[in-house]
This record gives structure tokens, C-alpha cells and sequence, in this order.
């Protein structure tokens, strides 16, 4: 793909959720919402899992875009942490491996939240909707709100999901160190999503992530003022890193956010688009002819 300017000054969004984890819409359903918005090049990014990437790649491929097969993964170290892995090879064992793991950990997870909730004789299990063992949290704070135990996702988190509160409950994750592994054997891009939720403090952490292999930051995403995205834009700079932007969409979930709305014309992000367009395009037909299942566990 030639990496002329019209192409780089394109909108892109690396940060997109569908319904096969938290968004409201299937795969290629995010894919014409990012097109409607003008974006070019894009990441499907469900939580632990990439199950839509094939319905994705096939939609982007037919409207003539270019998604980026990808995912986010939770890590614990020394809080919840979120990684992006952009353009990744989904069919790589050690990778499919990892999501069988992360998945059953999830599941687990979830399962015990309901269980708590119960208890307090909150029973959400009526308004879950799908496989319980790729929900979100966000999926658990719907169902609060659906089954009228909540006036919103805000007050279903701040009432029965956070620390301290009856519905918490948190399973065993992978450190960074192992996910940013994973993702790099994968020959995927390692970047630091949403970097300052949790209250963490990028000044102590990128340092530490980028020995770990990290390649990029979150520099533009939703939750960020003006002003914490130059802060992580100059340490991202500082330390070498790639700066991506991402809008976190997830559809009628979190109706507030649009597709391709945290890009900007910098030159920061011109040089990310350059840096994602200079990469092989990976091909559906690839990723299918090398469909697999793998069963067993690598020691991670």
C-alpha cells in the first residue's frame, strides 16, 4: 500500500468493540459504523477473545478498508490494566492457548459475580445476554440496569461492582510482561490502552512497561482531557513509543461514543497510520485456511 500523505491524514480508529464481547453490534456491523464516519484503517479490539475478527475482515474487505486483527487483554500489575494487541496473527498457538485460559478465568469470574448478587437477591441472570463467558463487567452493569436493580451503568458499577461493593469479585489475569509476550510472538503491537484509568501514573509505569517489550501508548482516547493526552504524548516520545487513538466504541452501550472521534491530523498520528500501513495486510483467506482448535495449556 503506497504511504502517500492523502493516505496517512486519513481517519482511524485502533480501539473498537463488537458483541462478541461488550459492544451492542456484530463485527461487521463496527465496521460500517467506522466507515460512515470516514474512518480508513481500524482495529477490532474484543476483550479477550477474537472471535469476530473473520466477519470483520471479511466486511472490511468487501466496503475496501483496512481492519487491523486485534484484541485487548486484561492485565493485573499493580492494578487492572488493559493492552491493546494490534494486527495480530490470531491463528499463533501460543495465543489461542492464552484465550482458552483467559476465557475459562473470565467465565469463572463472572459466574461468582452472579452467585454474589444473588445473594443480596439481585438476580441478574434473566437479563444477561450471550455467552457469559466473554462478558465484560459492562455486560454484568447492563443487566443490573435492565433487571431495573440500577437507574444506569454508572450507579450499577458505583452500587454493586467496584471494590468494596457485594458484586465485586476478581479472577487471576496475566501480568503485562506475559500479555506484551504474547502479543509480540503473535507479531502484533503491543500498546498501553486508556492509560490513565485506574489512577495509575504513566511516569513510573511506561518506563518499566517499555523494558517489558510495550511499543505503544493510548495517547487519544475518550476518558482523556486535552491535557493528560499531551502528557502521555511526551512520554510516549520520550521513550520511543507509537501513539494510536482510539474512540473505545462499543455501540448502543455506550451511546456517547462514535467511531474515529479521538483522531486528530498530527503528526503523531500521521506516523502511526504510516507505521500501521507499512505492515503486511494480513489476509482472510490466511486466517481461514489456518483455522484451528488448540486444547492444550502452555505453561505461562
Amino acid at each position: 500500500m503506497s504511504l502517500d500523505q492523502a493516505s496517512i491524514q486519513q481517519p482511524f480508529d485502533l480501539h473498537l468493540h463488537s458483541n462478541c464481547s461488550d459492544g451492542s453490534d456484530p463485527p461487521a456491523q463496527v465496521v460500517r459504523a467506522a466507515y460512515a464516519r470516514g474512518v480508513t484503517l481500524l482495529a477490532l479490539t474484543d476483550h479477550d477473545n477474537v472471535v469476530g475478527i473473520p466477519e470483520a475482515m471479511e466486511e472490511a474487505e468487501k466496503i475496501g478498508v483496512r481492519l487491523l486483527p486485534s484484541i485487548e487483554m486484561d492485565a493485573e500489575w499493580p492494578h487492572e490494566m488493559h493492552i491493546l494487541g494490534l494486527d495480530i496473527d490470531i491463528e499463533e498457538p501460543r495465543m489461542r492457548e492464552a484465550l482458552v485460559i483467559a476465557l475459562a478465568r473470565r467465565a469463572e469470574r463472572n459466574t461468582e459475580i452472579v452467585v454474589r448478587l444473588q445473594r443480596i437477591g439481585v438476580d441478574i441472570r434473566s437479563y444477561l445476554n450471550g455467552d457469559i463467558g466473554v462478558a465484560t463487567r459492562l455486560n454484568i452493569a447492563i443487566a443490573l440496569v435492565k433487571g431495573g436493580y440500577a437507574a444506569n451503568t454508572r450507579e450499577a458499577f458505583a452500587k454493586y461492582l467496584r471494590k468494596g461493593c457485594p458484586g465485586f469479585f476478581t479472577a487471576e489475569r496475566f501480568t503485562p510482561e506475559t500479555i506484551i509476550q504474547l502479543i509480540r510472538g503473535a507479531g502484533g503491537v503491543a500498546v498501553w490502552a486508556h492509560p490513565m484509568n485506574g489512577n495509575a501514573d504513566p511516569h513510573k509505569l511506561v518506563p518499566l512497561l517499555k523494558e517489558l517489550g510495550l511499543q505503544g501508548l493510548e495517547g487519544f482516547h475518550p476518558s482523556l482531557s486535552k491535557g493528560e493526552s499531551v502528557v502521555l504524548t511526551s512520554i510516549a516520545r520520550q521513550k520511543g513509543l507509537i501513539v494510536t487513538c482510539g474512540s473505545d466504541y462499543h455501540g448502543a452501550h455506550r451511546p456517547e461514543t462514535v467511531p474515529g472521534e479521538t483522531w486528530h491530523d498530527t503528526p503523531l498520528l500521521r506516523e502511526c497510520r504510516a507505521f500501521f500501513e507499512a505492515r503486511p495486510a494480513r489476509t482472510l483467506a490466511r486466517m481461514e485456511g489456518n483455522a484451528r482448535a488448540h486444547t492444550e495449556f502452555a505453561p505461562f
